[in-house]
């Protein structure tokens, strides 16, 4: 689980992140662009062929194969090289990739995925229902890392080459969308049967593929380069000749680089705000982007040891931080604050009637009383620390001063992502910390922060009516039973608030002028949002020469 949220923790600390500006409507749920060309044709020629594309990140990936482990660090690249049954777009929204189509039987619990008969893997193999039945059946045996995809897969066939069917347990309403995202790339059975995906170092640093693009070289600690793969068996081949994704550690570099025209994209959170209102009004030379995501910044409380096991003093946290004060401080007030105990971008799914509280000192310090705190001599109540993950000291400096002023005398720990990770994420080392990330295509995917056996679920929180809630919701008929369920849940999480979500994670995303086909701009505007993937290039091109 380890690079799950490095950005899409920024994300997306990604998408960019998927690395981790903002404001915007929270209550939107895609992206539009706000000023610019759009990203649209702009060229009376139609889109060039041609041209290499260099994107940065701040780590190089840790592997190649997409589904051993979760790698926010490759994630971008991947959705490049290898194909999925369905795809996530831009607009979070599931669409056809390898299949073409698939059939949900009237009970729910019969999927039938029909495949596309031209894709090649890059080695020239056919790919057929075997490397499906394979990669799937691999995952679920070896416990990779989203074998949750498939937790009411009750059996996997394929009755011929182009044709596999999955036959659940029990109804699953975010069965497509979870096959869509993370960890369920179909990789090439004639070259990993047999071998252990984690220590398959040949497939790791030189994968065979069947993308858009295929795998050129990797030069370790500098870049990874992918190539246009002519053989591509979509409605045509990309228009780039090249990609390159370098690593550029140090974010004020990286945003020189950008400027300096010496690479081609960068993440949002990476330009200074002060810089970014300037950015935006220079249309001459780039086209900005607004989206939001289901990608709330917020803490989480060890709710089993420590100060913070007490729901009293959660809830005197919960009214002590400013969430308006720490969307501006922190973000500039590109980052809209965050009402309810689930992403606000989830519209039909928020409890109104159970919102987070109100910023309100004088309760929070009741609160503690309540909780047989007395302040001290030093006019503290008692003292903590506050983990926190390089890339959100500032978010969590913020709160940190909003804690000092009811009465928690806070110490930062700033620690890299790995160590952060070991630490709160596998170990629950921590008093409270701070984390990001995608939660999910749809709302089913919160349910992964705070059910017992949730894969993001950093405080450690168990209630057994939120599990039964969580295991209605996923079983539902209807988005309406749906949204009921998360709605009673989320009376569950005001009473106990083991996480409050502070800010939506929100982007004014600029991009140069002579990017063309932007997956981050709608098809309607000359983008390419709703027919490719998260972070696909097959639509992008270069109108420069």
């Amino acid at each position: 689980m380890k690079k799950f949220m490095a950005a899409l923790l920024c994300i997306l600390l990604v998408v960019s992140l998927a690395a981790c500006g903002g404001g915007g409507n929270s209550g939107g749920n895609s992206g539009g662009n706000s000023g610019g060309n759009g990203g649209g044709s702009g060229s009376s020629d139609g889109p060039k062929v041609g041209g290499t594309y260099i994107v940065p990140d701040d780590a190089e990936p840790s592997t190649l194969n997409p589904d051993a482990i979760a790698d926010d660090y490759n994630y971008p690249i991947v959705q490049n090289l290898f194909p999925r049954l369905y795809k996530l777009n831009n607009a979070f929204q599931a669409i056809p990739d390898l299949a073409t189509s698939y059939d949900v039987s009237d009970d729910a619990l019969t999927y039938t995925f029909h495949l596309r008969e031209n894709a090649v893997w890059s080695d020239g193999e056919k790919v057929t229902s075997a490397d499906v039945l394979y990669t799937f059946n691999e995952i679920i045996a070896n416990h990779y890392a989203f074998e949750s995809v498939f937790a009411e897969v009750d059996k996997i066939e394929a009755p011929d080459d182009y044709t596999v069917v999955f036959t659940m347990k029990g109804p699953d309403g975010s069965f497509v969308s979870n096959l869509s995202w993370y960890g369920t790339f179909v990789l090439p059975k004639h070259v990993l049967e047999g071998t252990d995906w984690l220590t398959n170092d040949e497939f790791s640093n030189n994968p065979v593929t069947c993308g858009p693009f295929k795998f050129d070289v990797w030069n370790k600690g500098t870049d990874v380069q992918i190539v246009r793969d002519d053989n591509y068996w979509g409605e045509h081949t990309a228009y780039l000749d090249r990609v390159i994704y370098t690593v550029i550690s140090d974010g004020s570099t990286m945003y020189q680089a950008w400027l300096n025209d010496e690479i081609d994209e960068i993440g949002a959170f990476y330009i200074p705000t002060t810089d970014l209102d300037g950015i935006i009004a220079d249309t001459d030379h780039y086209y900005t982007v607004e989206q939001v995501w289901p990608s709330p910044w917020y803490v989480a409380f060890n709710v089993k040891d420590g100060p913070f096991a007490d729901p009293l003093v959660r809830e005197a946290v919960a009214y002590g931080v400013d969430r308006a004060d720490v969307s501006e401080k922190a973000t500039g007030g590109y980052k809209p604050v965050n009402n309810h105990f689930i992403p606000d971008n989830y519209v039909d799914a928020v409890n109104d009637d159970a919102k987070q509280p109100d910023y309100d000192v004088a309760k929070a310090q009741e609160l503690l009383e309540q909780a047989g705190y007395t302040k001290g001599a030093d006019g503290y109540y008692f003292e903590t620390t506050f983990t926190v993950m390089q890339g959100f000291d500032d978010f969590c400096k913020v709160i940190a001063d909003h804690m000092e002023k009811m009465g928690i005398k806070v110490k930062l720990d700033v620690l890299d992502y790995d160590i952060w990770s070991e630490r709160c994420l596998d170990n629950g080392e921590f008093e409270i910390t701070a984390l990001g990330g995608f939660q999910g295509p749809d709302v089913l995917g919160t349910t992964r922060r705070w059910t017992t056996d949730g894969s993001v679920n950093v405080p450690q929180y168990s209630r057994p009516e939120v599990d039964e809630l969580a295991k209605k919701a996923v079983s539902a008929a209807t988005d309406a039973e749906r949204n009921e369920c998360i709605k009673q849940i989320q009376v569950y999480l005001r009473e106990d608030i083991p996480i409050l979500l502070i800010v939506n994670y929100a982007d004014y995303q600029p991009f140069k002028n002579y990017i063309k086909g932007n997956n981050y701009v709608s098809v309607s505007e000359g983008g390419s949002m709703e027919i490719v993937g998260f972070s696909e290039l097959t639509e992008t091109w270069l109108d420069k020469e």
